[in-house]
């Protein structure tokens, strides 16, 4: 067996722990090991054919073990760790990868029965508890970077014969050029799986690659030819699509996989945003290890509450100000959804969370606006952070807050800081014409996921972005959010019914709530000079939060 299929399996961090109780998998525990899905998510069921983990307690040895050699063990357990399901009366084992105390992996067998059944853990004659598994035919997870489902994909670019470098901001791709993504859950195989890899193309399969929203032409969808249960699509690069963290896609029949990440550059040239950071600034943030970055910042948040009563509307304006030295591990997280198209991302995602950034003290932070000028004053334990906020006939006291009625009029916003010991003194202006208004906004409250969803705004500024999120949970904490995004002067957007599809139905919570919620966000993004800083942005920002509202 060869190590690469074991790499490609996801491995989350692994903890030692002894297995001396009985086995017990995890809630939420039986997941894709590609897109890592939570139950109750529309992609989160296990293909036939496909790999899984399990997580838990007790599962299996202290340390790893891992399959080496064909064919792969099933009944007879992999160091004392066997995996049943039972599906509509039929018992199935399922192919081990590796064993251990917290987590399995295994393959589920192709003839393993389509329906809801479950899954149980036996280790040294000690089983489980059963879990819940949905079995289908198809559902993909593509397999990611950071071993949670979101995030850089594992893809490689095509060179060669032998040069497949894994795609990544530094090994861009190029418009045309041949990518191999890899993942698991394309659907069945017919053969041995137990005796070593089975690869085939799936010409009659409907699946689909997108790239930045653009479909790209396949060559390829099938099982690997190094590994059981890892899948294979070989695509071509489209046209016309170009950045460092371009959302990718994989979907079959009306299921969505998890959305990833790769890097497309063009004419040769690596990978280049316009939101992203300059040759330049990534030399600099190398060099260092972190990146000194200002972020000058005005905006409006309305905040709409559904009841049955009606919807209540709040609002409030805020001034900030944040001087941090972020880690270059952190630089490119959350990348902006590529304009016209959308993105599903599940949560809690499992990723690790990047190094916390460094504050950097500014100073003395003012602020000039048309309504007067005010101290922006630095937030309690957060060093580089500077923030004043209008609410109107709030009964707060703060130094950081006005509540005598007092909001932002349209006009221009100066900032000015004296400096500190790595900040120099300086300033920075923006220009607020405070115009955007959703306009269909009485008409969205609740939110149908077999229907396209069109939403309409005025207002917008040229060279501004409208991000639109829909947030559905499952449970509590548990969901996915949807974002998608527009040119502001656009004044309307068509969010399609396939990335609806791909969220939640909503659970209504103890109280009667239906935990989903829409918003509406549009951005604006300029910069201002200052030489202590690697990038010196500044932004505006007006905010409609709808909620709650049923999503079904």
């Amino acid at each position: 067996m060869k190590k690469f299929q074991l790499a490609l399996t996801c491995l989350a961090a692994l903890i030692s722990y002894p297995a001396i109780a009985q086995p017990t998998i995890a809630a939420n525990g039986v997941r894709n090991s590609g897109s890592y899905a939570f139950p109750g998510i529309p992609n989160a069921g296990i293909a036939e054919g496909s790999i899984f983990v399990i997580f838990g307690q007790n599962l299996g040895p202290a340390k790893i073990v891992q399959v080496s050699s064909f064919p792969l063990p099933t009944t007879q357990g992999l160091a004392g760790t066997t995996v049943q399901i039972s599906v509509n009366g039929t018992n199935v084992f399922a192919i081990m990868l590796y064993t251990l105390a917290t987590q399995v992996a295994a393959v589920l067998p192709s003839d393993t029965p389509v329906g809801t059944g479950t899954v149980t853990v036996s280790y040294n004659g000690q089983t489980s508890n059963q879990a819940p598994i949905t079995v289908v035919k198809s559902t993909f997870g593509i397999f990611a970077v950071n071993q949670s489902g979101s995030g850089p994909g594992v893809l490689q670019n095509v060179i060669s014969a032998t040069g497949r470098p894994f795609n990544s901001p530094s090994e861009s791709a190029q418009p045309g050029q041949v990518m191999i993504l890899w993942g698991t859950g394309l659907g069945p195989v017919s053969g041995n799986e137990q005796d070593g890899p089975l690869p085939g193309d799936m010409p009659n399969l409907n699946v689909q690659v997108f790239v930045g929203g653009v479909e790209a032409k396949i060559q390829y969808r099938g099982r690997s030819g190094c590994c059981v249960g890892d899948d294979q699509i070989v695509f071509l690069v489209p046209s016309g699509v170009e950045g460092c963290s371009l959302p990718v896609y994989v979907q079959i029949n009306n299921v969505l996989s998890n959305f990833v990440t790769m890097s497309v550059g063009n004419g040769g040239s690596p990978c280049q945003d316009p939101t992203s950071l300059t040759a330049a600034q990534l030399a600099a943030a190398q060099k260092n290890g972190a990146l000194k970055l200002g972020v000058l910042a005005v905006g409006r948040f309305i905040s709409e509450s559904i009841s049955a009563s009606g919807t209540t509307k709040q609002r409030n304006d805020n001034l900030s100000a944040t001087f941090e030295s972020e880690p270059l591990a952190d630089l490119g997280a959350g990348a902006p959804t590529p304009l016209g198209t959308c993105i599903v991302i599940q949560f809690p995602s499992g990723a690790p969370y990047p190094p916390a950034p460094t504050g950097l003290d500014a100073g003395t932070v003012t602020v000039a606006t048309p309504v007067g000028s005010y101290p922006v004053p630095p937030v309690t334990g957060q060093p580089g952070d500077y923030v004043l906020t209008f609410f109107p006939a709030e009964p707060i006291s703060s130094p950081g807050i006005i509540n005598n009625g007092t909001l932002l009029t349209p006009g221009t916003e100066t900032f000015t800081f004296t400096g500190g010991a790595v900040v120099v003194a300086g300033s920075g202006s923006i220009d607020y014409p405070l115009t955007f208004a959703w306009t269909n906004d009485s008409s969205v409250t609740s939110i149908d996921r077999s229907q396209p969803l069109t939403i309409t705004w005025s207002g917008g500024t040229s060279g501004a972005v409208v991000n639109m999120y829909i947030q559905s949970q499952v449970s509590v904490g548990v969901g996915a959010e949807l974002a998608c995004a527009a040119d502001a002067t656009l004044g309307t957007f068509t969010i399609p019914q396939v990335f609806l599809s791909a969220l939640p139905p909503s659970y209504t919570d103890s109280g009667g709530n239906p935990q989903g919620s829409f918003s509406i966000v549009e951005q604006w993004l300029g910069s201002f000079t200052n030489a202590s800083l690697d990038v010196a942005q500044t932004q505006f920002s007006d905010t409609v939060d709808k909620g709650p509202m049923p999503v079904h």
